[in-house]
């Protein structure tokens, strides 16, 4: 997709997906060794796991994802969320309808422009059966929450293969499906982008290691400016 439609999809729906952003192999890899450090059924998240999975940092900086959040974020822009990996294993049920942080301590109506910029990027397939990410169109220019967390009737599945990555407007309403398969994991990688202005919560999310973060390339280390150690 080229970089003013995906722009121009984001504006007038809240979300756009981008195809093809990383090697199905590369996917793979990420999968097994995220699976391998969690514990759990349902649904399962791995906050901070760029300590454990370094590798995960070249999803951090992806041209086309920085070219989004520039656009949308201005610059500079901070990584909110280190990476969190979330995995929605077969029998899990769906999750609540929410539009994500920092609204809801925010004044309605919501601003039309993002607080927050999402990314979802799927390692395995990613469906109506086994758990998709739902969203409901257009929500982001509602100005509001959800009324409630139970899934909306225009919501739609995001479906995507291995290495697709879904982009979100941080007010878009949103959930995690249900995986109604016997047998087929869904795991993503979601990284979450703040534009200068709104600042990190210091205990919402884990904090990064600074010598671990001085091993990364300096465009990610700039990106954690506001998520190292103390």
């Amino acid at each position: 997709m080229a970089v003013d439609d995906a722009r121009r999809q984001i504006e007038q729906r809240g979300y756009c997906l981008l195809k093809g952003l990383l090697a199905p192999d590369a996917a793979a890899r990420l999968d097994a060794r995220a699976r391998a450090l969690m514990a759990g059924d349902g649904y399962v998240n791995l906050e901070g796991a760029l300590e454990p999975i370094p590798d995960l940092a070249p999803l951090c900086t992806h041209p086309a994802i920085m070219d989004l959040c520039a656009h949308f974020l201005g610059t500079p822009f901070y990584l909110a969320n280190n990476v969190c990996m979330k995995w929605v294993q077969p029998g899990t049920t769906t999750g609540g309808l929410h539009a994500d942080w920092p609204l809801g301590q925010v004044k309605e109506p919501y601003p039309r422009w993002p607080l927050l910029l999402q990314t979802m990027w799927m390692l395995t397939d990613f469906s109506s059966e086994n758990g998709a990410t739902c969203v409901v169109p257009e929500s982001h220019l509602w100005g509001q929450p959800p009324p409630g967390r139970a899934p909306d009737p225009r919501e739609v599945a995001i479906a995507g293969d291995p290495g697709d990555v879904l982009v979100w407007h941080g007010a878009l309403w949103h959930r995690s499906g249900d995986n109604n398969t016997i047998d087929r994991q869904r795991m993503g990688a979601n990284i979450a982008y703040i534009p200068q202005w709104v600042h990190r919560p210091p205990d919402m999310w884990p904090n990064i290691a600074r010598d671990l973060c001085r091993r990364f390339p300096t465009d990610l280390q700039q990106l954690l400016t506001r998520s190292l150690e103390t």
